[in-house]
């Protein structure tokens, strides 16, 4: 069953469809509304569209570098992990 999520942006109400797979709506309204509400105030002349696109830009880098930051988290497990099997298989 489908969730109804609501996010306020300029003064407007925006309502949408979620699925209900998506458990964090609520947390994710509410970065999105922090991001634009950050964009708009770090703008000189804050236009919507303006503030919109550099909100996206700025969780757009967030997720690029939460990403790297997973992909080298996972490369040192794995360097590791070869570590210690390698330490296993001399020692035994």
């Amino acid at each position: 069953m489908d969730r109804i999520i609501s996010i306020k942006l300029f003064d407007q109400v925006y309502t949408f469809r979620a699925d209900a797979k998506v458990f964090q709506a609520e947390k994710i309204v509410d970065y999105l509304t922090e991001e634009v509400e950050k964009a708009w105030v770090s703008t000189e002349v804050p236009g919507k569209l303006d503030t919109v696109i550099l909100a996206a830009l700025n969780i757009a880098n967030d997720y690029f570098e939460m990403k790297r930051c997973r992909e080298e988290f996972l490369q040192d497990i794995d360097h590791r992990c070869r570590v210690l099997i390698d330490h296993i298989d001399n020692n035994v």
